[in-house]
């Protein structure tokens, strides 16, 4: 069985990321440029610097994006540079709100739809492959729930945070007692050994 690789390891070329899921990147532009107005170059460096190099799309994909974006009135365009940039900056619209908005709700219900389809991936895993597949996989499930609330647990009401830590101890129990029965039924057993006659007491 193959080994995870160690979590301090770097990426590699190979590692890089050469696309993303399907809309991602036209959905994370809307959403960078209604955070501020913001130009293109800006949007590259950004993704680049929060995947740590794993995933830098081009120029060639973004700018595409952004041409479709104002065409469709979800974002306008400055009509030229100003003299004190040399990039064209980019504003979202209320249109481009509302088109978010949907798209955020897609992505928040986005485990419930990959749930549908787990029994798929489960069967396109090979044994060897699991224990990447399986360390790995918890490891960097629980990076993201770490980063994701601690980034945004000033933004939610203490009963909301309350409420989620709660539920995430309750699922955290519940995997470790799911561990520990898996664990004790792994053990070999031990081969039955003759009965010891009980001690003579003096």
């Amino acid at each position: 069985m193959r080994q995870p690789k160690p979590q301090e390891e770097s990426f590699s070329v190979h590692d890089r990321l050469h696309s993303a899921p399907k809309g991602l990147l036209r959905y994370y532009i809307l959403h960078k440029i209604a955070q501020k107005p913001i130009h293109g170059y800006e949007i590259i460096q950004d993704i680049d610097s929060k995947t740590e190099g794993a995933w830098r799309p081009g120029a060639g994909s973004l700018y595409p994006i952004l041409k479709k974006l104002v065409s469709e009135g979800l974002i306008k365009a400055e009509p030229e540079p100003s003299a004190e940039a040399t990039r064209r900056v980019y504003q979202i619209t209320p249109k481009g709100v509302e088109s978010l908005a949907h798209a955020k709700e897609m992505f928040a219900n986005f485990q419930q739809r990959f749930g549908s389809l787990r029994r798929l991936f489960i069967d396109l895993i090979d044994p060897e492959n699991l224990a990447t597949f399986f360390v790995d996989g918890s490891n960097r499930q629980f990076q993201m729930a770490q980063e994701m609330l601690e980034s945004k647990q000033d933004k939610i009401p203490p009963s909301d945070l309350e409420y989620i830590l709660k539920e995430y101890v309750l699922n955290l129990e519940r995997q470790m007692n799911w561990a520990n029965r898996m664990l004790s039924r792994s053990k070999p057993r031990l081969a039955p050994t003759a009965r010891q006659k009980p001690a003579k007491v003096q």
